[in-house]
């Protein structure tokens, strides 16, 4: 029952987020990174897991000073990869870097995570392969844990607990309307 309300989740949501205009996306955009520029948890951190935004997920301005981390998929989890101006696009469609050098996940501050919808808790819902999943459920209980900011729109909130045992909580979820924590 919890798997089949978050397929018609995502597809409801998903059409929600398409159907943002490019100016919208670029306005909300704009102001979800006004907000991300004031956590202390982003400034503080120097490198950072990040994502080439697909399918109008929120555009990320990365600044100076910080070194940023590209996720490609291997097998059922993500590796990430310093910056590249040399990426290929997979066979979901989004970006990967090639001929970069690929960090450890312990060696990076905080990942900025994509979404389709997310509730109150925390918990968001992506494109279903579950690789966020799979790459972070290991640093669950780790002491360092990497901070996770999920970053989407406000009206990809859901009112409904859809969230399962193997679903990871992020820390902290910023919209254009504010936080959640």
């Amino acid at each position: 029952m919890v798997q089949m309300s978050k397929i018609s989740l995502r597809k409801a949501y998903k059409k929600i987020r398409d159907n943002l205009t490019d100016n919208e996306v670029k306005t909300l955009s704009a102001s979800i990174n006004n907000t991300l520029l004031t956590q202390n948890e982003y400034t503080q951190a120097s490198n950072i897991g990040s994502y080439y935004p697909i399918n109008n997920e929120v555009i990320i301005k990365n600044i100076e000073g910080k070194k940023y981390f590209y996720p490609k998929i291997n097998k059922q989890k993500l590796n990430f990869f310093k910056d590249s101006d040399d990426f290929f696009i997979n066979n979901f469609g989004i970006k990967e870097p090639v001929h970069s050098k690929e960090a450890q996940l312990d060696e990076l501050d905080l990942f900025l995570v994509p979404l389709i919808a997310f509730n109150e808790k925390l918990f968001r819902i992506g494109y279903g392969g579950g690789f966020y999943d799979k790459t972070f459920s290991p640093f669950t209980k780790a002491k360092n844990k990497p901070i996770l900011i999920g970053l989407g729109y406000d009206c990809l909130k859901s009112e409904i607990n859809f969230q399962t045992k193997q679903d990871i909580r992020l820390d902290m979820i910023i919209t254009d309307k504010g936080v959640y924590v």
